[in-house]
């Protein structure tokens, strides 16, 4: 479909897309629509619900695009897009209850059609099914809708060590140390399932922000067990894995590889996080094939004349071109790198500021968030001596709360924000100077704002009088409420919270 032309296109496509609560999103248009800065277009709009986190910039840009379909896929709502390639997209996800994120990746429909692509995926869901353990993503579930074939996985919030090597330069000693012996950790575990990993490298490695190592993709893992099945027969002596990391065996036959491939990528990993280059930045894919078998690489004290005595050997042995040439085991090459690293259970944290930010979203996609299905709680009558007011206390999802009049409404701060109740429903109840600009009746206060495409912003509207229906309401409830009744008000509204 074609972008949106204006607000009504767009509030449709919203509507559709079923990732809002719509009276929020028109509440925001409402507002947009007669402001003194003029009408809001599309893109204002959608500026505004991603600032106000109703959806978030992926959504957004989707929704922009025209589109509205594809934003859940069973429990799953897509919040955005974490990388991807030849053989599927990863997205970053939220499940619509449990608000739990996770991480999906999905098969492209094209080769969801054919058997040797299909069984590579079916392969990874199979692999990660069978392995456990703190420093390898975990695999929570395989699901198929309608066409798409999609894995559930872990949701780590870091940085691939090729992006952060790209951004930060070489990490210190310790630091690729600590990550290299995490990694073999995890490659321990595989292995004495039968797993062979055969693509591990830098942009397959991520790390936290506390200095976890975790290993992903198990897109080309090769079992012991399926030796014989017709994935492997197929691919025969093909070519897997990537050129700057893969071992000189694998580079010649995929198929008869063993633990100690897996070594060699991550002694050729090792290298890099320390030098800043793979062993071979120069030449083609073709070329670097044919290195592997025979070429060395520069010293890393070339690069790193801070290295320790000592270190260059480990690594050196991990790289040998000959597999009985290099540390025989995972365990082996951990007990290697021991000296060199922080002691044991001590991580290294990467430099601050390079971990995503995790797009975020006031509501859920679900039973609990949909128009009409909000649980009206209570209602508070507050007396200011001359007017009696009533307040719904209404239950937009599990931790988001919303207190309403008859004339305007607010929006309470979630339980796990750190504000108390009673602050909260202070802070709510206080005149700010929103309201007095923009007095229309049933408007959230936080939405007197212009557009965000306006190139001055416009000088505030002088204070006005409220209407004549709301005189004996909005002037009580916001200025005549006394210390007694807001402690009523907080007192039920902590009874609410206790159910």
């Amino acid at each position: 479909m074609p972008p949106p032309a204006d607000l009504d296109e767009l509030l449709d496509r919203v509507r559709k897309s079923g990732l809002a609560p719509m009276a929020e999103v028109e509440a925001i248009a409402a507002a947009a629509a007669d402001h003194p800065a003029g009408r809001w277009t599309p893109p204002d709009l959608l500026d505004r619900l991603v600032r106000d986190q109703v959806l978030t910039p992926f959504q957004a840009d989707r929704i922009a695009a025209g589109k509205y379909k594809g934003f859940v896929l069973g429990s799953y709502v897509i919040l955005g897009r974490v990388g991807g390639g030849g053989m599927g997209q990863v997205y970053l996800a939220e499940h619509a209850e449990m608000r739990r994120l996770v991480a999906v990746k999905v098969l492209p429909v094209p080769l969801t059609e054919e058997p040797l692509a299909r069984e590579r995926f079916l392969r990874e869901a199979r692999a990660a099914a069978a392995l456990d353990h703190p420093h390898i993503i975990k695999v929570f579930d395989l699901n198929r809708e309608g066409r798409l074939l999609y894995l559930v996985m872990e949701y780590l919030i870091g940085v691939n060590l090729q992006e952060l090597v790209a951004r930060d330069g070489p990490l210190s000693v310790e630091a690729a140390v600590s990550v290299a012996a995490q990694v073999c950790h995890g490659l321990a575990h595989a292995h004495e399932r039968g797993l062979v990993h055969r693509d591990v490298k830098p942009a397959n490695v991520l790390l936290d922000a506390t200095g976890t190592a975790k290993l992903l993709d198990l897109g080309l893992v090769r079992s012991e067990a399926d030796v014989d099945s017709r994935l492997t027969a197929e691919y025969g002596s093909a070519i897997l894995g990537t050129a700057d990391y893969v071992a000189p065996e694998q580079a010649v036959n995929s198929s008869t590889v063993d633990d100690r491939a897996d070594l060699y990528s991550l002694g050729a990993t090792l290298y890099f996080l320390l030098a800043g280059r793979p062993l071979f930045p120069e030449g083609g894919a073709a070329q670097k094939l044919m290195w592997q078998q025979w070429k060395l690489p520069e010293p890393l004290a070339t690069f790193r004349p801070d290295l320790p005595p000592g270190l260059w050997e480990v690594v050196a042995k991990a790289i040998a071109k000959r597999k009985e040439d290099r540390h025989q085991s995972a365990v082996e090459f951990a007990a290697a790198l021991a000296p060199f690293g922080p002691p044991d259970g001590v991580r290294v944290p990467p430099p601050a500021g390079l971990m995503p930010t995790v797009p975020q979203r006031r509501w859920m996609t679900g039973p609990s968030s949909l128009p009409g299905t909000s649980t009206s709680l209570t209602s508070i009558r507050l007396d200011s001596g001359t007017t009696t007011t009533s307040l719904t206390v209404t239950r937009l999802r599990q931790d988001f709360y919303r207190v309403s009049s008859p004339s305007v409404i607010f929006d309470l701060p979630p339980a796990n924000s750190g504000a108390a109740p009673t602050a909260g429903l202070a802070n709510a109840l206080r005149p700010t100077p929103p309201m007095t600009a923009v007095p229309t009746p049933r408007r959230p206060p936080n939405l007197a704002v212009p557009p965000p495409s306006a190139v001055a912003e416009p000088a505030p509207p002088e204070p006005t009088a409220p209407e004549p229906e709301e005189a004996g309401v909005a002037g009580p409830l916001l200025a005549g409420l006394t210390a007694g009744m807001l402690l009523t008000a907080a007192i039920a509204f902590v009874a609410l919270k206790l159910l």
